[in-house]
């Protein structure tokens, strides 16, 4: 690489890592205050509002993440991602590379939000039976609903006891408890409980009957669906480790291929012909990963 070159490609690394310090403290600071304005129920009276609708996707994702990211903090994250990737193939002396490396660090920062979608859901999943047993208790004690969704936010861990407190500010405000667990709901998608007891209470305010004992129905379906999961993720132990492996040999064996000859890597950042064929095998790459996952994955 030139020498003459290192100095503006670390230069704009550092206003890369500059620009993100400061966008996370600018982040933090107005998390706080967001915080209070949605508990509160405020709703945002600026442009923004107008492209809600647009934009109802991924700030919904980012919602159910839990980061507590905006789509502006998003897409700010990755900008800089994609800069220092940029700033990363660069040094390396590639065009190519750049273009991969901004776009893997693109990819990078999506899975991080669609990951923790999923942990969090799950999480929440898992959670909300024992919620229930305590709404049943203080249900079979006196407590109305709303009560008992008061004592569960109260004793359920996080992150299930911040969307049952959400639900119970909610209601305290005048909305009618059947809409909050309703929005409940559609916060937390993809969790059987959650969606079963909302439908549940739906019907019951419009037909009677006895929510403790649908709420007991719920909890026992509920174990049983949980131990289910549990015996398919044994079962299904044994690929998932083989699909890790698989991901992970091309990536070992170009690093040991590296280490023993490192012409190996000029000819395939460096050379035409190289970069085509590291371009196809990482398509390949990322394809069978794609594919091995889907194998292990339960049909749905």
């Amino acid at each position: 690489m030139n020498p003459e070159a290192v100095a503006p490609l670390a230069f704009v690394g550092v206003l890369a890592l500059f620009l993100a310090g400061f966008m996370m403290w600018n982040a933090r600071r107005l998390r706080a205050s967001e915080t209070l304005r949605r508990r509160l129920g405020e709703r945002k009276t600026t442009q923004d509002d107008l492209m809600s609708d647009e934009a109802t996707g991924l700030g919904r994702w980012l919602a159910e993440s839990g980061l507590g990211w905006t789509a502006g903090d998003l897409i700010a994250r990755i900008a800089v991602a994609a800069l220092l990737g940029l700033v990363a193939g660069l040094a390396l002396g590639s065009g190519t590379m750049s273009v991969m490396l901004a776009l893997l660090a693109c990819s990078v920062m999506w899975f991080i939000v669609r990951r923790a979608r999923a942990r969090r859901l799950a999480q929440c999943d898992e959670q909300m039976p024992q919620a229930l047993e305590i709404m049943a208790l203080a249900l079979r004690a006196g407590h109305a609903l709303p009560g008992a969704l008061q004592l569960a936010a109260q004793e359920a861990p996080a992150p299930l006891c911040h969307e049952l407190r959400h639900a119970y500010d909610q209601h305290q405000l005048g909305r009618p408890i059947a809409e909050v667990l309703q929005a409940m709901g559609e916060r937390l998608p993809g969790c059987a409980a959650v969606e079963t007891f909302v439908v549940a209470v739906a019907v019951l305010q419009e037909t009677g009957g006895n929510l403790i004992q649908v709420i007991d129905r719920i909890v026992e379906n509920a174990r049983a669906r949980s131990g289910y999961q549990t015996r398919l993720r044994a079962l299904t132990a044994e690929g998932r480790q083989s699909a890790r492996m698989l991901a992970l040999m091309p990536v070992g064996f170009f690093v040991l291929a590296m280490a023993s000859d490192p012409n190996y890597a000029g000819t395939l950042l460096y050379d035409s012909g190289g970069r085509m064929i590291l371009l196809v095998a990482v398509a390949l790459w990322l394809g069978g990963i794609a594919w091995t996952r889907r194998l292990v994955r339960p049909m749905t």
